[in-house]
């Protein structure tokens, strides 16, 4: 028997709750050198569907590159998991491996001639607040950054 009420209607949020509302995305990636960029475009992506500042999304970027190559190059992981929360004034970026060294990653002064070693100290700088934490199964960790959205 058919109904006799009219068809529900759908509506879109009031764009003040869109703005309010938290986002979250996650995705994986093989742990090879090429995943660094992969995991920017796939961040970039993101953000840009989201309305997130373009600059704001560049420091974004630089925090995922530097914890996806640490992840590479540094663990000896076979995948990496990369997620970002956009809730409100902060931005959340984790970055998971499967390794299973139990010493967490540390900031460390790298000599004026040196390439490399500069990364999470620069994450220290453009971050509110990072850190590092054991997953809850009994290999890999969790690498992550907050940053606020405003300038």
């Amino acid at each position: 028997m058919a109904s006799s009420y009219p068809p529900a209607q759908l509506s879109s949020p009031a764009p003040a709750a869109v703005a309010d509302e938290a986002r979250q995305e996650g995705f994986e990636l093989p742990a090879h050198t090429s995943s660094v960029a992969r995991a920017r475009a796939h961040l970039r992506s993101h953000l840009l569907r989201w309305g997130f500042p373009e600059d704001l999304g560049h420091t974004a970027q630089l925090v995922i590159s530097e914890f996806v190559t640490n992840a590479v190059l540094h663990t000896d992981t076979g995948r990496i998991g990369c997620s970002i929360h956009l809730d409100g004034s902060r931005l959340r970026i984790e970055v998971t491996d499967e390794g299973t060294q139990t010493r967490a990653p540390q900031p460390r002064s790298a000599g004026p001639d040196e390439v490399n070693g500069r990364g999470l100290q620069l994450v220290g700088a453009l971050a509110q607040r990072w850190g590092v934490s054991a997953r809850d199964t009994r290999c890999g960790r969790v690498v992550w950054a907050e940053l606020g959205t405003t300038g």
